[in-house]
């Protein structure tokens, strides 16, 4: 039996080949996946990353794609979308989240429920499940801050960890380096007195760019700040071909009307060998490269 016919008889997910993946990227860029999987229930998910390794068919477990540059020859292998593993709840006192929950839905339930914490994540174009693989944060906030127990999928058994099992550090966790599936996470939250999240709301609007963006493109360095960096090196508006560099933040690359992948990819390395000649730091990307380039 053909792996298609075993992928579309998995349960509860949505499956198809040949999925556009620029119109599942908010960089709007890149080529097709060869297969695309939308699992409705995280037994799905296991079942589906299963059999891509069964046949030894590269994966990559997905959000809502906003830190993902695909190639514009797309990419031969599994993407696995977690948007429909998306809920929050209350109990007793601890905040669990599904991985495919988006983090603004995520920061207001945490304010809701009368908790702080999570208000500095508010506008991270993220789900649950890969901001805690990147230890994504904003403002002096890292989703990991208030992190209890992380569960997740390592070699098909299910796996519970602590937060100091996690190896958390900025912008990275065990998650990122190893690609494993996270199905939830649990949190705890203190009790806040006062809402603060619309102040780091229009903090972002003021700071952050509008259109066809991935977030921030580089890491900031030990003691400095990437943006402040490109600036400086007078890299405010470069562009290659349809990829610009943001005039509002210079660590943000806009992709305008037909921009293709190689040309996000050519200006991050433009990018990094100008900073690198001025100021001899090696900028180190927060965005991932799916397929070839």
């Amino acid at each position: 039996m053909g792996i298609v016919r075993l992928f579309r008889q998995i349960p509860d997910i949505h499956f198809t080949e040949n999925e556009n993946m620029s119109a599942k990227t908010s960089l709007g860029v890149g080529g097709n996946a060869k297969y695309y999987a939308c699992p409705e229930s995280a037994h799905a998910a296991i079942e589906c990353i299963a059999l891509a390794e069964k046949f030894k068919v590269p994966y990559k477990i997905v959000g809502n794609g906003t830190n993902l540059l695909v190639s514009d020859a797309g990419f031969q292998g599994l993407i696995v979308c977690t948007r429909n593993l998306n809920g929050v709840l209350l109990d007793k006192g601890e905040i669990i989240a599904l991985c495919g929950t988006p983090l603004n839905k995520f920061v207001h339930f945490v304010s809701g429920a009368g908790r702080t914490g999570a208000e500095g994540l508010i506008g991270i174009p993220a789900t649950v499940g890969g901001a805690l693989a990147m230890n994504a944060g904003a403002f002096g906030y890292s989703v990991s801050d208030y992190l209890y127990e992380i569960t997740s999928v390592v070699n098909g058994e299910i796996v519970r960890r602590k937060k100091d099992e996690c190896g958390f550090n900025y912008r990275t966790s065990v998650f990122k380096a190893s690609g494993e599936f996270i199905i939830s996470a649990k949190f705890r939250f203190p009790k806040r007195k006062t809402a603060v999240k619309d102040d780091f709301c229009a903090k972002r609007w003021e700071t952050q760019p509008s259109g066809r963006t991935c977030g921030s493109v580089f890491e900031n360095p030990a003691g400095d700040f990437a943006g402040r960096l490109i600036e400086s090196a007078g890299l405010k508006g470069a562009a290659v071909g349809g990829a610009q560099v943001s005039e509002k933040h210079a660590n943000f690359i806009i992709a305008k009307d037909g921009a293709k992948a190689r040309d996000v990819f050519s200006l991050i390395a433009k990018i990094k060998r100008t900073v690198f000649r001025k100021f001899g730091v090696r900028l180190k990307e927060e965005v991932e490269y799916l397929g070839e380039f």
